[in-house]
Formats: structure tokens, C-alpha cells, sequence
């Protein structure tokens, strides 16, 4: 192993030029201070996708898709349903140019059959913009002279399509390449998306197969590909590709198998910057936000933020412990109920309204969904609770920006002034359907009635024993 000593290298002169050089099984490493007065990147290659198709469904057995070695499906089916028509995979076709069992479309009308597989956001394939130019390319054949049509649909942010191009081929009993190309002119596209037909008007006891469904980012259609692996420069295939996938709106990392290592999900618009819902983002279980039944979730271990909670009796005083030395930690859920032992305490001075209690339930990065609040309460008790969600990254200085940091789940009522029940456990199951990663409990009053958000009733002291969250 050789060593390479660099010291005191300077340029103050253009155009003289000092270069340190390594190759790409070497690294460079210092012992001392680097001072960089200047620098230049080398770019980030941008690949080539030889078939867009191949990042969503599998184009050489496209009503199958396709399963993982891990068996979990990593391409969806396509073509499965059709309007006028039966679907199948069939088998005993062999002779395909791509190689694939063929999608065969038997009509059961004469007129208009065709592939269910457009108008809907869930059929986009690619990600597309005003000013590209497409060509989507399939073989087909029939078992008798006839007609085919295929559709190359521009696509609106809503899923529907705006225009329609196609073309129209006569085919025969022999497989041959039929294209449609179209250069996005619409200023509302967003997306493509397509559709196979068999003949407009005479489709009745003809039977059509289709395979190698391409579609590319081209002006003519290229030598058949069934790969999305991105063309790139073979040194970075040593290790993996960083690439783009137009199809889910992710950024990914796959290995020189073409296999996902990891993924930066699909990014968010300006108006929904975190998931759908609120200001605070609320990932769905479809999105990946984790539902699974988890009784006594929350524990004293997490990362919390509070505010009023816990405080002495003086009028301007903060949180403390002196009026209630052997405060909990408003997590660790146990049914010791004495006085000794509440968790939150707000004095009977007047104190600041609302108190806050937010709680990190996860680093998943879709959230959890809870949807339960178990609470051992004292007889003078909170009132009215807002129950918020947020996936920010919550911290000190924002924990309590309820406007821009957190969506709205549920309002419960624990009780409130003179109800009571000292020590007894309230359960207040709460709606919600969305994974977060922090959940806020805002404490709004100890009125002794429920109240509809946002009114707010009787303010004064209270006290609570511990609580959890859950999931039902």
C-alpha cells in the first residue's frame, strides 16, 4: 500500500493548476485541517429508463406482475379487467419477440373492447411534463385478420385524462410492433397512462395477445427493452444506482441486481408538504402508516415536550415539584393513584391556559395509528382535551404551534372539576385513521361538561394521574 504526503499545495495564479489524483480504489484522507477556498462537483449522471412500464408492471407477463424473491410483489398486474371483454395469461403462446406470456383479450362485443387500465390516478405510469416527447410500444397479434388500438394518455393531477392519442393498426395471426407517439402539449399533464383496444366495431369471435409493453421517453420506438434498470456508467453499477422511479415518485437505491436497498418516498406538493391531512401531515395504512393493534403503546422512555402541566402554587410560578414531590412521569402508566403520585398538577393559582403534552410514539416514517387514551384521574379532573397529530419534526420551540405544526384528530372529555372517581381509569376511545409520529394533548379547560371544539369552558386547577395510548 502506498502513501501519498500533501502539503502546503497553492494557486494563486491562474492558470496554474495543482491536482491531486486517486483512483477509484483508493481513499484520501487527512491529519490535518482542509481548507477549501473553492470547489467544483462532478455531476450526479441523470440515467436513462430504457422501459417506464417496467417500474410499475412487469411488460413481458403483464397480468401476473411480479414476486420478489422475498415474495412480496414488486410489479403490480395490468390489464386484468376489461370493459367488453375477458382477460387471461396465456401459456400456450411461446413465440412472443419479447419473450413473455402473453395478455390475451377475448371480446364478448363487437364493439370497443378494451383494458380498464386508464381515468384513474392509479394507473399512471410515468411522470410527465409539457415539452417531452413519449412512445409507447406493444406486440400483438390475433387469431384472425382484425383491428387493435392503443392510447397514449396525457393525465391530469386529479387521474383523469385531458387528451387522448392513439392509433389505430391493422394485424394479423403474426406478432408485429404497433407504437403511438406524443409530444405533451397540455399544460395540465402530469402523468401518463394507457390502454389496449381490440377492434371499434368488429371485435366479436376475433382473440388478441399482447406482450413487451414499452413505454419510453422517445420520438420513435427503440430496440425492445423489458428493463427499468437505468443505463449509467458501468463503475457505478459496481455498487448499486442512484435512480428515479417515475412510476411511484420515489427516489431510489437499488443494487447492481437492479434490487431496492432503500428509497426516499413520494415527495409531497407545497399545498400537503407531509402527508394528506392538516397542517401536521397524516400518512395513510395505504401509504404505509402502521394500524397494528398495540394495547399500552406509550411508556416513560419517550421523547415528550410539555408546557403548565406541572407547577407550585404561586400565581407566576413555574413548573416545579414543590408543591408535589413524588410527580410521575405522565407515561408511566400504573394505577397508584394516592396524591403523591400524579403526573400532572397545575396548582390552584391561576395558571397559563392551555397546557400541552406531546409525545413521539415513533420513528417510523409513516406514524402510528392510535386511536385510544387510558387516564387514571383524580376527582378534580382536566375537562376538555383536543387530541392533535403531527409528522414534523416536532421539537422545544415548536411543539406547541398547534396553527402550522399539528392536524386536528378528536376532542374527549376527561371528567372536569368535582366529577369524582378518584383514581378510576377513563377510557376515551378517539377517530382516526392516520399514522403520526408525535401525538399533542392540549388541555383546555376543567370544565365539569363536554364541550363541542373549539368552545372552551370553566378554567381552573386540576390534577391527573398517568395515561397511555393505544391502539384498538
Amino acid at each position: 500500500m502506498g502513501k501519498l504526503i500533501v502539503g502546503n499545495i497553492s494557486s494563486l495564479n491562474p492558470p496554474t493548476d495543482n491536482t491531486v489524483t486517486v483512483d477509484a480504489g483508493s481513499r484520501l484522507s487527512t491529519l490535518a485541517e482542509v481548507r477549501l477556498n473553492g470547489q467544483s462537483f462532478h455531476p450526479l449522471p441523470i440515467p436513462t429508463v430504457p422501459n417506464y412500464i417496467a417500474q410499475k408492471y412487469n411488460p413481458t407477463d403483464l397480468y401476473n406482475g411480479a414476486v420478489g424473491p422475498d415474495g412480496v410483489t414488486i410489479l403490480e398486474p395490468f390489464g386484468t379487467a376489461a370493459a367488453r371483454a375477458t382477460m387471461s395469461r396465456d401459456t400456450s403462446v411461446t413465440d412472443s419477440p419479447a419473450g413473455g406470456v402473453p395478455l390475451k383479450m377475448v371480446p364478448t362485443s363487437a364493439n370497443d373492447p378494451y383494458t380498464q387500465t386508464y381515468n384513474a390516478s392509479t394507473w399512471n405510469i410515468a411522470r410527465a411534463q409539457p415539452g417531452e416527447t413519449w412512445t409507447l410500444s406493444v406486440y400483438v397479434k390475433a387469431n384472425t385478420t382484425t383491428q387493435t388500438q392503443i392510447y397514449l394518455f396525457e393525465v391530469n393531477a386529479a387521474g383523469a385524462y385531458t387528451i387522448a392519442p392513439s392509433v389505430t393498426v391493422d394485424i394479423g395471426t403474426t406478432w408485429q410492433r404497433v407504437s403511438v407517439t406524443r409530444t405533451i402539449a397540455n399544460a395540465t399533464t402530469v402523468a401518463l397512462q394507457t390502454r389496449l383496444d381490440g377492434h371499434g366495431t368488429s371485435a366479436l369471435g376475433t382473440e388478441l395477445w399482447f406482450d413487451g409493453l414499452m413505454l419510453e421517453k422517445s420520438s420513435t420506438p427503440s430496440p425492445w427493452s423489458g428493463s427499468a434498470k437505468p443505463v449509467v456508467h458501468p463503475l457505478v453499477l459496481e455498487t448499486g444506482v442512484l435512480q428515479y422511479n417515475m412510476a411511484s415518485n420515489r427516489l431510489e437505491v437499488v443494487d447492481n441486481n437492479n434490487i431496492l436497498i432503500d428509497e426516499v418516498p413520494p415527495q409531497p406538493t407545497v399545498e400537503n408538504p407531509i402527508g394528506s391531512v392538516g397542517p401536521g401531515g397524516g400518512f395513510t395504512v395505504a401509504e404505509g402508516a402502521i394500524d397494528t393493534n398495540v394495547i399500552n403503546h406509550t411508556f416513560a422512555g419517550m421523547m415528550t415536550f410539555q408546557s403548565n402541566i406541572r407547577r407550585n402554587g404561586a400565581p407566576t410560578g413555574n413548573e416545579t415539584f414543590n408543591d408535589t414531590p413524588n410527580l410521575r412521569h405522565p407515561l408511566e402508566y400504573v394505577s397508584t393513584t394516592d396524591n403523591a403520585n400524579f403526573s400532572m398538577h397545575t396548582g390552584h393559582s391561576p395558571t397559563p391556559w392551555p397546557q400541552f403534552f406531546a409525545i413521539k410514539v415513533s420513528n417510523d416514517t409513516y406514524g402510528r395509528v392510535l386511536n385510544r387514551i387510558r387516564w387514571y384521574k383524580h376527582a378534580n379532573a382536566v375537562g376538555n382535551v383536543n387530541i392533535w397529530g403531527s409528522n414534523y419534526d416536532i421539537d422545544r420551540s415548536s411543539f406547541n404551534d398547534i396553527t402550522s405544526q399539528w392536524t386536528f384528530i378528536d376532542r374527549q372529555h376527561f371528567g372536569g372539576s368535582g366529577s369524582g372517581s378518584e383514581g378510576g381509569q377513563l377510557t376515551r376511545p378517539f377517530t382516526n385513521t392516520n399514522g403520526y409520529r408525535w401525538y399533542l394533548l392540549e388541555m383546555v379547560d376543567n370544565n365539569s361538561s363536554s364541550l363541542s371544539y373549539p368552545t372552551v369552558g370553566t378554567q381552573g386547577g386540576w390534577a391527573m394521574y398517568s395515561l397511555t395510548f393505544d391502539k384498538v
